[in-house]
């Protein structure tokens, strides 16, 4: 008969504990997302560097050489065209934003940047904003200025929680309790997925409508609301390992590109109507490498050389006069479901004071796409006769 093992306590204890540990310890060193969203948080948070003065921003899309930059508008505002300005990659290297082709986004404190590489950068996966709800856990990414203790800009994430949801001026309508500092203004606002459901703007003792904020409340940008302004250009595409759709009818391909032409029309409205063709042009979803626009004279240009008619056109125009723009579908045509031709008569009604209407133009125009890697790229336009 073999003697029961007797032990002390304490040191019973101390064996019961670290049997715990032991079985636990995969479970723990695997659920940290504090951690998983700091990692995808550093690698997709950018260093924005104007002349005036530094904020944040975060990787939104690539395309080709071409990055794209969510950041926030008061941080660019004071950049004029042409002027030197930088941003700082998790890598470290410093590259040049493309002053020429900054998108203010119409109404809220948003910039979109460009800049050029041939280095290979991740960008941020987008969020839902919708639901997210008072009490979820959210992360603040970016770069405090330097301070008195703190002297360089340095990566920073915090913790906190949505507090509130609302509409405010300029876009913001997210609260949340995150501990910021100046410069992480444009900074991504991170879900506990490590997606990006918003962008940070106003930190404590801003006014919003007059009324001031309480101190340690923070607001920002919803995802959301910034994917109704954003031209679809910069609209990431699904994911190329993710399910095939199922087949659908041609009359329901039909019903879904007619949405995604209403939603076209509203986003290049405005961005012609700022008469800027290298910003219209940067942001357009066309295919650069086949586009062809056929003018009534039975010229034709290719991407560039539109580009620079379209530079020399707005030119002309004097910069008091107004333009609104609208569009009406009048036949559309599938021959398959990644191919579609769309004549539309765009009207142009000017003006050289709001709301004083001076005169109307309208054309006829066919517009030939193709999807492309799951997006609808513009590959050819038809100019007819004014009307």
């Amino acid at each position: 008969m073999i003697a029961p093992l007797k032990l002390p306590r304490r040191r019973l204890l101390q064996m019961t504990g670290a049997l715990m540990l032991t079985l636990l310890w995969p479970h723990l060193a695997h659920g940290q997302p504090g951690r998983q969203v700091r990692d995808i948080a550093k690698a997709v948070t950018v260093l924005v560097s104007p002349q005036s003065s530094s904020g944040s921003g975060v990787l939104i899309k690539q395309e080709g050489n071409s990055y794209y930059v969510l950041t926030a508008k008061h941080v660019m505002e004071s950049t004029q065209a042409g002027e030197e300005a930088d941003v700082v990659t998790a890598d470290g290297q410093s590259h040049a934003i493309n002053t020429q082709a900054i998108l203010y986004l119409s109404g809220v404190d948003l910039a979109l940047i460009r800049f050029d590489s041939d280095r290979i950068y991740p960008v941020a996966t987008l969020g839902n904003s919708e639901a997210v709800t008072e009490t979820d856990t959210i992360y603040i990414a970016g770069f405090p200025l330097p301070g008195q203790a703190i002297t360089a800009s340095t990566f920073t994430i915090t913790k906190g929680v949505i507090t509130g949801k609302g509409q405010y001026q300029r876009g913001y309508g997210l609260i949340y309790d995150n501990v910021t500092q100046p410069g992480m203004s444009g900074g991504p606002i991170l879900n506990e997925a490590g997606q990006v459901i918003g962008i940070h703007g106003l930190a404590e003792g801003e006014r919003v409508q007059g009324v001031a904020v309480k101190a340690g409340l923070n607001l920002g940008v919803p995802i959301n609301t910034i994917l109704d302004l954003t031209p679809l250009a910069l609209k990431q595409a699904p994911m190329v390992d993710s399910p095939q759709p199922p087949v659908v009818s041609g009359r329901t391909n039909e019903q879904t590109f007619r949405a995604f032409l209403d939603q076209h029309y509203a986003a290049m409205a405005p961005l012609i109507e700022t008469r800027d063709a290298a910003r219209l042009f940067n942001y357009l979803p066309i295919d650069k490498e086949r586009f062809r626009y056929r003018l009534n004279t039975g010229v034709v240009q290719n991407y560039n050389d539109r580009v620079a008619g379209a530079s020399q056109y707005y030119s002309q125009k004097p910069a008091s006069e107004i333009w609104k723009l609208s569009y009406e579908v009048t036949d559309l045509q599938m021959p398959d479901a990644d191919r579609a031709i769309v004549s539309h008569i765009e009207t142009v009604n000017w003006s050289y004071w709001p709301g004083l209407l001076r005169g109307v133009v309208r054309r006829r125009e066919t517009t030939t796409w193709e999807r492309v890697n799951g997006q609808w790229k513009m590959v050819a336009v038809e100019e007819g006769n004014q009307l």
